[in-house]
Protein backbone atom coordinates (compact mmCIF):
# COMPACT_ATOMS: atom_id res chain seq x y z
CA UNK A 1 0.00 0.00 0.00
CA UNK A 2 1.34 3.29 -0.82
CA UNK A 3 1.40 6.42 1.86
CA UNK A 4 -0.98 8.48 -1.12
CA UNK A 5 -3.53 5.93 -0.97
CA UNK A 6 -3.96 7.27 2.28
CA UNK A 7 -4.78 11.12 1.75
CA UNK A 8 -1.86 12.30 3.44
CA UNK A 9 -1.81 16.11 4.17
CA UNK A 10 1.24 18.29 5.46
CA UNK A 11 0.42 19.55 8.89
CA UNK A 12 1.67 23.06 8.56
CA UNK A 13 2.43 25.74 11.33
CA UNK A 14 3.83 29.56 10.60
CA UNK A 15 4.19 28.16 6.93
CA UNK A 16 6.31 25.41 7.80
CA UNK A 17 5.64 21.56 7.20
CA UNK A 18 5.68 20.12 10.73
CA UNK A 19 4.43 16.94 10.20
CA UNK A 20 1.55 15.10 8.38
CA UNK A 21 -1.46 13.63 8.74
CA UNK A 22 -2.84 10.19 7.03
CA UNK A 23 -5.83 7.68 7.02
CA UNK A 24 -5.19 4.67 9.27
CA UNK A 25 -4.10 1.90 7.09
CA UNK A 26 -6.14 -0.27 9.17
CA UNK A 27 -9.23 1.61 9.74
CA UNK A 28 -10.37 4.41 7.44
CA UNK A 29 -12.56 6.02 9.67
CA UNK A 30 -9.18 7.20 11.52
CA UNK A 31 -6.15 10.02 11.09
CA UNK A 32 -3.03 9.50 12.30
CA UNK A 33 -0.65 12.29 12.60
CA UNK A 34 3.68 11.77 12.28
CA UNK A 35 5.63 15.11 13.64
CA UNK A 36 8.91 16.26 13.00
CA UNK A 37 9.08 18.53 15.89
CA UNK A 38 8.49 16.71 19.43
CA UNK A 39 6.63 19.49 22.19
CA UNK A 40 3.24 19.96 20.35
CA UNK A 41 0.65 19.83 22.77
CA UNK A 42 -2.67 17.23 21.85
CA UNK A 43 -4.99 20.21 22.40
CA UNK A 44 -3.40 23.11 23.70
CA UNK A 45 0.02 24.85 23.57
CA UNK A 46 1.71 27.62 25.87
CA UNK A 47 1.35 30.45 23.03
CA UNK A 48 0.25 33.40 25.00
CA UNK A 49 -2.41 34.34 22.23
CA UNK A 50 -4.10 31.01 22.49
CA UNK A 51 -4.66 31.29 25.90
CA UNK A 52 -7.92 30.57 26.84
CA UNK A 53 -9.05 29.74 23.90
CA UNK A 54 -10.89 26.54 22.78
CA UNK A 55 -8.79 24.04 23.20
CA UNK A 56 -9.99 22.27 19.89
CA UNK A 57 -8.96 25.73 18.03
CA UNK A 58 -5.58 26.51 19.50
CA UNK A 59 -3.94 26.64 15.83
CA UNK A 60 -0.37 25.04 17.55
CA UNK A 61 -1.72 22.11 18.96
CA UNK A 62 -2.20 18.91 17.30
CA UNK A 63 -6.29 19.29 17.02
CA UNK A 64 -5.94 22.67 15.47
CA UNK A 65 -3.40 21.43 12.66
CA UNK A 66 -5.86 18.67 12.00
CA UNK A 67 -8.40 20.79 11.85
CA UNK A 68 -6.46 23.23 9.22
CA UNK A 69 -5.99 20.20 7.24
CA UNK A 70 -9.23 19.81 6.95
CA UNK A 71 -9.72 16.82 9.14
CA UNK A 72 -11.93 16.44 12.10
CA UNK A 73 -9.67 16.71 14.93
CA UNK A 74 -12.46 13.85 16.81
CA UNK A 75 -11.24 11.11 14.55
CA UNK A 76 -7.60 11.54 14.96
CA UNK A 77 -4.90 9.59 16.83
CA UNK A 78 -2.56 12.55 18.23
CA UNK A 79 0.46 11.25 19.09
CA UNK A 80 2.76 11.55 22.93
CA UNK A 81 4.06 15.14 23.46
CA UNK A 82 7.60 13.89 23.24
CA UNK A 83 7.32 12.28 20.06
CA UNK A 84 9.13 13.41 17.13
CA UNK A 85 10.07 11.46 13.53
CA UNK A 86 13.01 12.00 11.54
CA UNK A 87 12.22 12.47 7.47
CA UNK A 88 14.78 10.62 5.10
CA UNK A 89 14.82 12.21 1.92
CA UNK A 90 12.64 15.02 0.21
CA UNK A 91 8.92 16.09 1.96
CA UNK A 92 7.39 14.23 -0.69
CA UNK A 93 4.42 11.52 0.11
CA UNK A 94 5.44 9.44 -2.86
CA UNK A 95 8.61 8.66 -1.47
CA UNK A 96 8.94 9.58 2.20
CA UNK A 97 10.60 7.68 4.50
CA UNK A 98 10.16 8.07 8.15
CA UNK A 99 12.12 7.09 11.28
CA UNK A 100 11.06 5.14 13.90
CA UNK A 101 8.07 3.02 13.31
CA UNK A 102 4.60 4.84 13.99
CA UNK A 103 2.64 3.25 16.38
CA UNK A 104 -0.93 3.60 17.47
CA UNK A 105 -1.51 0.32 18.26
CA UNK A 106 -2.41 2.01 22.22
CA UNK A 107 -5.55 3.28 20.19
CA UNK A 108 -6.14 -0.25 18.35
CA UNK A 109 -4.54 1.65 15.33
CA UNK A 110 -1.63 0.44 12.73
CA UNK A 111 1.54 0.27 13.73
CA UNK A 112 4.44 -0.42 11.21
CA UNK A 113 6.71 1.89 9.03
CA UNK A 114 6.73 4.24 6.19
CA UNK A 115 9.48 3.58 3.84
CA UNK A 116 9.99 4.91 0.21
CA UNK A 117 6.52 6.59 0.38
CA UNK A 118 5.03 2.65 0.86
CA UNK A 119 3.61 1.44 4.17
CA UNK A 120 5.53 -1.25 5.12
CA UNK A 121 4.25 -3.99 8.25
CA UNK A 122 1.07 -4.02 10.14
CA UNK A 123 -1.43 -4.96 7.60
CA UNK A 124 -3.48 -7.95 7.55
Amino acid sequence: MKLTDLDPRWLIDDGRKVGFIFKSPTNSEWWQTCFFEAGRKVLICHDPECYRKDEWCCPHSQTGLARAAGVDPGKVQGCERNCAWAVHGPLDFSVLTITPSIDGSKGGLWHGFITNGQIVGGIP
